[in-house]
């Protein structure tokens, strides 16, 4: 019997070079005879199992649009693992413009690379689709190394770590990547690679040891902000429409003082910041509607509760926002979340209904995060409420 395919896919932004890599490997492939796929993230699939079908292939390349999310190739993958089986995820990113994309505000529809896969509405920009697949990937190519100084591409290996400590990081020139490096690794398993954002690293780890990202001679770092108290809306609205230049990532969810039964979501990613519903605290539901029978489930509502477990004034609400940057500022940043938690006078304001509210409504259905967006200067996995809970 036949060994499934090993399925390697490609992504990356246009322009930083995947095609190149393309041709390099299946110019330097030593004797694997290698079938390319591209097409429609819904199409891939069957375009995989008629290459496979054929018998002609040792193993299969997907090239990704230059904005598709590998998550969602992932994702979308069914086919008989007798015939082929996702083997590894490479992101290629350009040593040269990096830094520009990711601090950039424009959106895809600006730069002319909106995907066709969002049904003509995708309202992304260009660092999201940039941040996805770093975060989401087992080997990250660093491409055109050749074009950079050796600080420079010293840095963004310590940057590309830091947002994915999981991935492989391999230096290329032109593309030239041995094949044995991104073909039939094993390297690719969905809650690994699910897993290995650095952010969500940092929240998953244990609140009482040491979960924050030391920063290096770079400067790279980060930390993990929590409280057990809720924000005010009006501070906070202030406090995410302000620019903030040293973070590259801040990724969590929070407890506004005025909204005591929903999470809500954060995700930033250079100069793109989205925030909106992440589901509902279990403090707020009632007891019955808890699942039961779950025991690493309940073990761990039992971890995030907050005091006696009949009390649910707090329960498992919180603050917990993982934060990723260059030459960050811990202190001025704890400092400007601890300035956007309630008074207890304010708390009991917010009881009322008297504190005033500029976050937009929080309307819970399928796509129930992330709604909001704006850019700095202009306008899951992490545990948060309503994944799973």
């Amino acid at each position: 019997m036949n060994q499934p395919l090993p399925v390697t896919v490609l992504a990356g932004l246009p322009g930083v070079g995947k095609t190149t890599l393309l041709d390099h490997l299946l110019a330097h492939h030593a004797g694997t005879s290698i079938a390319v796929v591209r097409g429609r993230i819904d199409d891939l699939s069957s375009e995989i199992s008629s290459a496979a079908a054929a018998g002609r292939f040792d193993a299969i390349v997907v090239e990704a649009s230059g904005t598709d999310d590998p998550q969602l190739i992932a994702e979308s993958l069914v086919f008989d693992n007798d015939i082929a089986h996702l083997d590894t995820i490479v992101t290629v990113v350009d040593a040269q413009s990096f830094s520009r994309d990711y601090a950039s505000t424009d959106s895809l529809s600006e730069r002319g690379m909106a995907s066709q896969d969002h049904d003509g509405h995708d309202d992304r920009t260009v660092v999201e689709a940039l941040i996805a697949q770093i975060e989401f990937c087992d080997v990250i190519v660093i491409n055109k190394t050749d074009l950079v100084d050796t600080d420079a591409l010293a840095k963004l290996r310590r940057i590309l770590h830091a947002l994915n400590p999981r991935a492989e990081l391999i230096d290329a020139r032109q593309g030239a990547v041995p094949a044995s490096e991104l073909v039939n690794t094993d390297r690719f398993d969905f809650d690994a690679t699910s897993s290995a954002p650095g952010w969500l690293a940092m929240l998953n780890a244990d609140p009482d040891s040491a979960s924050d990202l030391a920063a290096d001679d770079l400067g790279v770092g980060g930390f993990v902000y929590r409280a057990r108290r809720p924000f005010h809306p009006e501070r906070l609205w202030a406090l995410v429409h302000q620019e903030w230049p040293d973070v590259l990532r801040c990724k969590g969810f929070f407890w506004l003082a005025t909204r005591s039964d929903i999470g809500g979501s954060l995700s930033q990613a250079g100069g793109a910041l989205r925030h909106g519903p992440a589901g509902m605290w279990w403090a707020a539901q009632e007891r019955s509607e808890w699942p039961t029978g779950d025991a690493e489930l309940e073990a761990e509502i039992a971890a995030d509760w907050y005091g006696d477990a009949d009390d649910t004034t707090i329960g498992d609400r919180r603050q917990e926002l993982a934060l990723i940057g260059t030459g960050l500022d811990e202190s001025h940043w704890r400092a400007a979340f601890d300035a956007c938690l309630v008074t207890d006078n304010e708390w009991t304001q917010a009881s009322e209904g008297l504190l005033t509210d500029p976050f937009p409504s929080w309307e819970m259905d399928e796509d129930d995060h992330d709604h909001d967006h704006h850019d700095h200067g202009d306008d899951c996995d992490c545990g948060a409420p309503g994944h799973g809970h």
